[in-house]
This record gives structure tokens, sequence and C-alpha cells, in this order.
């Protein structure tokens, strides 16, 4: 889902961008919502995005942060926008909703996944 109609960005140095740029673009200067990309960032044996991204959703699901951390992304239509094309349904507001509304329901279970 993260990968879907997702526009393609380089690094200056050619590798490949993904969902983690887009969720570090979009939390950074969100007080209390860059816990997880700060964990991730510690972790020195992750060194793609991929990986950061995985790593990511991984300790949102544990802290049961994942529907207030996309919810905060998908607020932010700049920079879903720049990160997704039009048919993306982080960029219609319904679909995003009802993502966001199902994943809230995830709070409910207890994640104990690897970091």
């Amino acid at each position: 889902l993260f990968k879907f109609d997702q526009k393609e960005k380089n690094t200056l140095l050619g590798n490949r961008k993904d969902y983690w740029d887009y969720f570090c673009d979009c939390l950074a200067k969100i007080k209390g919502a860059n816990d997880g990309i700060r964990f991730v960032k510690s972790i020195t044996e992750l060194r793609t995005s991929l990986g950061k991204g995985r790593a990511f959703l991984r300790y949102s699901l544990v802290h049961q942060r994942l529907a207030d951390t996309l919810q905060q992304c998908f607020m932010n239509t700049k920079v879903t926008s720049d990160w997704y094309y039009a048919r993306s349904p982080f960029l219609n507001s319904k679909m995003s909703s009802d993502i966001v509304g199902q994943l809230y329901e995830l709070t409910d279970v207890q994640f104990d996944l690897a970091s």
C-alpha cells in the first residue's frame, strides 16, 4: 500500500527513496511523532530506505501508533502529494479516512515484533 502510486525519488548518490523518507518528511517537525524516526535512525544495522521503513512500521505497530502516525502524514497534503501520484489512496480523503479507521482497530491488538 505504501508503494502504490508512489513517485520515484532518488538521493544525490542515486539511491532510491522509499516510504521511510516519506515518513521522515511528514513527521520530522511534529513534536512527539518523531520518536519512531529517531529509534529507527539509531539502528545501525539498517542501511536501506525500505529496511528502515519496515522497521518504522514495526515500531509503530508495537507502540500502537500506526494509525496516529498515518493520520498525521495524510493531513500533510503538501508532502503527501509531493510523494504520491493522484491515484494514491493517501490523497483521497475518503480512502485515507477508511485506512486510518481500520488501523485504529489494530490498537486493540498487542504486537510483539522484533525491531
